[in-house]
């Protein structure tokens, strides 16, 4: 073989070497970017967004979700019967003087029952609603309560939590 036959045939090896490893280095991330995005529950709606995506066509029938693009939706599979659906919760703010606000992040659709109590173990104020998994926000007025301590109880399932609040 020539100087030149061997040289074209390295080329060749180190050509295919390099391509092979080049196509082993590709990995598809299923990702979105955008600048932002979200979900939201309306009642028994589920709104989920991108900000910076174009419009995406969902198609659904109750069981499985077909999506258009890279829409991906954040929903979890539903927590075994008799777990603890309350992911967290925060209550703001504290003190408050006008609105108290309850933020809950529930894993599960729930009922929700919450109480606030004075010192003397009064119930002043009391709400029932059904809320649907994720990230939910439920708003007392506390202006026409006297100021002082009171007790935020709220039963989320078989889970009952408490909190002090302090009304200005």
């Amino acid at each position: 073989m020539t100087v030149l036959a061997r040289t074209g045939m390295c080329l060749l090896l180190l050509l295919g070497v390099a391509i092979t490893s080049v196509k082993a280095q590709v990995v598809l991330n299923r990702q979105v970017v955008a600048t932002s995005g979200g979900s939201g529950t309306v009642g028994t709606l589920r709104m989920q967004y991108t900000i910076g995506e174009p419009v995406i066509t969902m198609i659904t029938d109750g069981h499985l979700l077909l999506t258009q693009g890279f829409q991906q939706p954040e929903e979890l599979p539903p927590p075994p019967p008799g777990a603890n659906l309350v992911k967290g919760y925060i209550i703001f703010p504290n003190p408050a003087s006008t609105n108290l606000k309850i933020q809950l992040d529930l894993l599960g659709p729930s009922y929700v029952q919450i109480e606030l109590i004075n010192t003397a173990g009064q119930t002043m104020y009391t709400e029932q609603q059904s809320l649907g998994a994720g990230r939910n926000t439920m708003v007392i007025g506390v202006n026409r309560f006297a100021a002082g301590i009171y007790t935020l109880r709220f039963k989320i399932a078989q889970s009952i939590y408490y909190e002090k609040v302090i009304i200005q």
